[in-house]
């Protein structure tokens, strides 16, 4: 048996594909491990990563083939490797039964590295994998990590599927069963949500901060040149403000809000919104976006397709007023800290619902925009942002790259993860090399009040 440590990290998204935020979120953890291993098993002690994907086939909700072939490039080099996992290729894949299969057999990869391994993590990223402790059982070299990055009852409001609320209790359930299970503390929103929706238990959490690989090459602001290249391509015109808006078409992604509230504002501003198709019957509402943005005489540019060019070239563009984010439920949404890095010198504030956890995210007035949620509200926003002045602006957009440097740094977030299972000593937590302290924030009591109006947020 080898004395290293194994990390199995199984996701659906951002190994053979990468679609959606649970893409990004992987994508991070693989940048994270080609640059910073040597200095997490320093850290931490010795340890291999392995990934676990389902079987990927040309039906795979975006499929690519240099995405894989990174995934496989990262690991194998780091001595691990991409593991394939069978399952029923012709049932539907986002339901139960499908995740089922995928997480018994994620299971038994768990099971047979811990003949291998002294020890062995293994993280179940979201639903699809939520069911992961049930069947991995109580093998004494074996613990699990269950990453939720939402739920049913937060995505699929007001009316969430039955059977994924049920697989998402089990789930929870499981953490109180298996002494060897915990739940990431992703965030706070989410954790309370967890707590009072699903009877989450505090003592099984283990903090796991929603964060970034801060020195990717794709979160760097584009040149001047650069981004101008990207939007002329688009056919954006020159000189008129701009609202951006990037999400899939989803109900929850609200980007129909978004069209509904422009209206009010059609001679002034021109929408550039990326509308990335799933995978199901949902892309049909690409065309209807397109379509009710005609009938209400918006100008606008609707992409419908994900080139991570885009949105960054968006953000950072100086005609860009603002990048809206009009979700009807998030937990933390990628796009506010990928906006802050992009914008840091010029371009869009955010403005989000002061729902969920946008709240975490933003501090009205200080680092962005909220608003309230209700009909009227966004455009309302909307002209709130319109209106900033230069040095207004300015000041929004520094602090909030200032706040995602302190407080989103997935290396430092992932070294403080694998020591509360891996370091056998009980001294606190030291700083990896060359990176910020894990607590480099603002404490709560000393955040900046907003200088807006006080909203609610919605149950």
């Amino acid at each position: 048996m080898s004395p290293t440590n194994a990390l199995l990290y199984c996701a659906v998204n951002g190994i053979a594909n990468n679609t959606n935020g649970i893409g990004r979120q992987t994508k991070t953890f693989l940048a994270t491990l080609a640059r910073h291993h040597h200095r997490l098993s320093a850290h931490v002690g010795a340890f291999i990563p392995y990934l676990a994907v389902p079987e990927p086939t040309p039906a795979t909700w975006g499929y690519n083939e240099d995405d894989l072939l990174y995934a496989r490039r990262v690991v194998e080099g780091l001595g691990g490797k991409v593991i394939i996992l069978p399952y029923d290729t012709r049932r539907p894949f986002w339901q139960p039964d499908a995740w089922r299969e995928l997480c018994v057999e994620a299971a038994r990869v768990a099971t047979h590295l811990a003949d291998r391994h002294a020890k062995v993590l293994a993280i179940g990223v979201d639903t699809p994998f939520a069911g992961l402790a049930h069947h991995v059982g109580v093998h004494p070299a074996v613990e699990v990590l269950l990453a939720l990055f939402s739920t049913a009852r937060i995505t699929e409001r007001p009316r969430p599927d039955p059977g994924r609320v049920t697989w998402e209790e089990e789930a929870i359930a499981a953490a109180k069963l298996h002494p060897r299970t915990w739940v990431a503390d992703i965030g706070d929103f989410l954790t309370r949500h967890l707590q009072g929706q699903y009877g989450l238990d505090p003592a099984s959490l283990r903090p796991w901060p929603s964060g970034l690989h801060l020195t990717s090459a794709d979160l760097t602001p584009p040149t001047r040149t650069e981004a101008e290249r990207i939007v002329r391509a688009l056919g954006i015109p020159a000189g008129r403000p701009v609202v951006a808006a990037v999400g899939r078409t989803d109900h929850t992604k609200g980007l129909d809000v978004l069209i509904e509230e422009l209206a009010p504002l059609r001679d002034d501003v021109h929408l550039a919104m990326v509308a990335v198709p799933t995978d199901d019957d949902r892309a049909a509402l690409l065309n209807s976006y397109r379509d009710r943005s005609a009938e209400l005489g918006l100008s606008a540019t609707i992409v419908g397709r994900y080139d991570r060019d885009i949105p960054r070239a968006l953000a950072a563009w100086p005609d860009t007023v603002t990048m809206a984010v009009p979700s009807r439920g998030e937990t933390l949404a990628n796009i506010v800290f990928e906006t802050a890095l992009w914008a840091q010198h010029t371009g869009a504030v955010v403005l989000a619902p002061n729902i969920d956890g946008f709240p975490e995210q933003i501090t009205d007035g200080h680092n962005g925009l909220l608003y309230d949620p209700a009909p009227g509200a966004l455009t309302a926003g909307l002209r709130r942002a319109l209106t900033l002045t230069n040095d207004e602006r300015t000041r929004l957009r520094t602090a909030a790259h200032s706040r995602v440097v302190a407080e989103r740094n997935a290396a430092e977030h992932l070294a403080a993860l694998l020591a509360t299972f891996w370091q056998s000593h009980t001294t606190p937590v030291a700083r990896l090399h060359g990176h910020p302290a894990t607590d480099a924030r603002t404490p709560r009591s000393q955040a900046p009040t907003s200088t807006h109006q006080t909203l609610e947020a919605t149950p």
